[in-house]
């Protein structure tokens, strides 16, 4: 028993190494951050900066699918559910000042924020993305209206960031009869330390973030085989040891 457990582990450390080799140079075009854990508003038959009952033009958005939406250099693809996060903004001053922790768990060059704002605080910054690394360092993206980020009634309006278009734009539903979403493409000047959480974090101005999705580009997919090694290796123990 002890020489068929044996054999399991060679085979097992074969695999993991081959699969480590892999994980370090293959890269995901797209990794969908999964926000289920910390959206906090609804999109479909309420008002996402209240949280009512009502119409809204979010609702129009792909709800459940993984959509295409336009980017600053192309299609950028986002995970899209019935929910989104939001942060407060001295206008709807409900909502939680930062929502932290937002598991991302793996390698990326590109993070892409779908994003706007309800009213906004032109020409400063009103809410920021903070990256969390394994290494323990930080790197820090400020949002600022008519820069990166605008209020979603005001789809169309020009952005100085040539790193942020409006993403998706629809011409119906509360309140205004029209509204979009911006996506803004981010660089990551550490793509080879791995990006453990992000915080969505207000800085208490009259802008109210709405954040409906997150997606990584040119990404490792979110596993660690060390991690995996040690799940497999302790089920494959006996109580007893070797």
């Amino acid at each position: 028993m002890k020489l068929v457990k044996l054999f399991v582990l060679i085979a097992l450390f074969c695999g993991i190494s081959l699969f480590s080799v892999s994980i370090a140079t293959a890269l995901d075009e797209w990794v969908h951050i999964d926000l289920e854990a910390v959206v906090n508003t609804k999109l479909v038959d309420h008002q996402w900066w209240t949280l009512n009952p009502g119409d809204s033009t979010l609702s129009r958005l792909p709800i459940g699918e993984i959509g295409e939406f336009e980017g600053p250099d192309g299609k950028v693809e986002f995970q899209i559910i019935d929910g989104a996060i939001v942060i407060f903004g001295t206008n709807a001053a409900k909502w939680p000042k930062a929502v932290n922790d937002i598991v991302i768990g793996g390698k990326a060059k590109f993070v892409y924020f779908f994003h706007a704002t309800g009213w906004e605080q032109n020409g400063v910054p009103s809410y920021k993305f903070v990256m969390h690394y394994r290494s323990g360092k930080k790197e820090e993206l400020e949002m600022i209206s008519g820069f990166n980020s605008d209020d979603w009634c005001h789809d169309g309006a020009g952005l100085q960031d040539d790193n942020s278009v409006w993403g998706w734009i629809k011409k119906e539903g509360g309140p205004c009869g029209h509204a979009g979403l911006i996506t803004t493409k981010w660089e990551n000047p550490r793509p080879d330390d791995w990006i453990e959480t992000i915080d969505a974090v207000s800085l208490e101005l009259g802008s109210v973030p709405v954040i409906p999705a997150i997606t990584l580009g040119e990404a490792t997919l979110a596993v660690d085989p060390a991690q995996k090694l040690a799940v497999t290796w302790g089920s494959l123990k006996s109580p007893r040891g070797f």
